[in-house]
């Protein structure tokens, strides 16, 4: 999965944020409901995001999500966690968070079986959906790789033993654990 790239987009503010302001100001500037803001770290690996995604939208085709929207049931997902509340105070921007991460959700019409792609055009018009957005929020589009790392999975409820050991498999784990405590 790590093959096909997640739309995402990384940022980056100047000063920490306040959560709930922010969280406000992007809810009212999003391009669409599509579009998800997670905190610092909480977007590790493409495979992970896959994995979140598919899981929402499998749920929402059924008709059993927990969550009342796809980007709040991708949040469920993401979090490890069957409890929506839960899943927006682990992956949400928390105060004195000063990176973060937009994700682009794919439409859930199709296939499932297969990972949407997305086109160069579509990317280049969800590139330009993300700078604006940015804009509005007093925020910076940053050029950052998706890494493993221990204070994000901690963040997202997933407990290891050694977080030396994290990688993309844990963070799939957790993911998969939320469908079996749901």
């Amino acid at each position: 999965m790590d093959e096909v790239p997640f739309p995402h987009f990384l940022w980056q503010s100047s000063e920490p944020v306040i959560g709930a302001s922010l969280t406000q100001a992007f809810l009212k500037n999003r391009p669409t409901e599509h579009w998800v803001l997670v905190g610092e770290g909480v977007a590790q690996c493409h495979a992970q995001l896959w994995t979140a995604w598919h899981s929402a939208v499998r749920r929402q085709n059924r008709g059993t999500s927990l969550a009342r929207s796809l980007d709040a049931e991708f949040l469920r997902y993401l979090s490890g966690t069957h409890h929506v509340s839960e899943a927006f105070k682990r992956a949400g921007v928390r105060d004195g968070d000063q990176k973060g991460c937009f994700l682009a959700l794919p439409s859930p019409d199709g296939p499932t079986d297969v990972l949407p792609f997305s086109d160069g055009d579509e990317r280049s018009t969800l590139s330009a959906q993300a700078a604006l957005l940015a804009e509005a929020l007093g925020l910076e589009i940053i050029t950052e790789e998706l890494e493993c790392n221990a204070s994000g999975a901690q963040r997202l409820g997933l407990e290891l033993v050694d977080f030396s050991t994290l990688t993309c498999d844990a963070l799939i784990g957790h993911i998969v654990s939320a469908e079996f405590h749901s």
